[in-house]
Parts: structure tokens; C-alpha cells; sequence
């Protein structure tokens, strides 16, 4: 099936990423509660974009001053912050383009040698008669 960007991810797959559903939704995770895995594929991969969300994600503490706390970024990190616009994490799809090296060569073409087939039976019953005037 085609892969989609859906209304969010589940509470399993918060839970394989180590994140709790509310916390989740502070960083700008959506959670649906009411979504299920069917395949472990697909739920292998959503973990996998989570940690990697995760991995790029910069959280600000919440006083300036205080000092970091656990899940906080360091003070290098928030100064070199930049505001991403744009989709965050977009889906990598198969890519669209044929390769030629997977199509096997031919020297006449299918459509051609179809066209030239129905020709001949349109033709052949004229031959046929052309032939049985030649005979007498």
C-alpha cells in the first residue's frame, strides 16, 4: 500500500522511541490514541523517523538562565538554532524514474509486430482471391 503521512503516530510507536504520549505532543509530535499497528515494517519505520526527529530535535530550557536539565539542549545548541520552515521529515517514496538497464532490449517493437500481424489477416483474404484468379 501506499505510504502517507497520517493524523499521527501510536502509543506503541511513541514507546519504542522512549517518549511519552504528552511529551510528545509539547515538541510537536501529533499522537493518535485511536490508531493500531497492523505490520511490524511499518511500525519499525515510524520508530525509526521518531528517533530520528528525536535526534534533531533542539529543546530550549524553560528559564534562560536556569541551568539544562535532563532532555534539554546545551547552550552551543540553542545559540546555533535556526527556525526550519519547510516539511519536517517528509517521506521518502521509490523514486519514479525506469531504469533502462532493467528493460530488456528488443529489436522490433511489440506494437510492431502486432500492427503487422493484423495487416496480414486484413490482406489475406485478398491474396487468397487474387491467388484463386491467377489459377484459372
Amino acid at each position: 500500500s501506499k505510504v502517507r503521512l497520517g493524523k499521527g503516530f501510536t502509543l506503541e510507536e511513541l514507546k519504542g522511541a522512549g517518549l511519552t504520549a504528552q511529551y510528545a505532543r509539547t515538541v510537536g509530535i501529533a499522537v493518535d490514541h485511536r490508531r493500531t499497528n497492523k505490520s511490524a515494517e511499518s511500525l519499525a519505520l515510524n520508530i525509526a523517523r521518531l528517533e530520528d526527529y528525536k535526534g534533531k530535535l533542539i529543546v530550549f530550557p524553560k528559564k534562560r538562565l536556569s541551568k539544562v536539565k535532563n532532555g534539554d539542549s546545551s547552550a552551543e545548541e540553542c545559540k546555533a538554532a535556526t527556525q526550519f520552515s519547510g516539511t519536517i521529515l517528509p517521506l521518502a517514496g521509490p523514486s519514479k524514474e525506469i531504469v533502462m538497464a532493467d528493460v530488456p532490449s528488443q529489436d522490433v517493437s511489440a506494437f510492431t509486430t502486432m500492427r503487422v500481424a493484423m495487416k496480414e489477416t486484413k490482406v489475406s483474404g485478398y491474396r487468397a482471391s487474387v491467388a484463386n484468379r491467377k489459377e484459372k
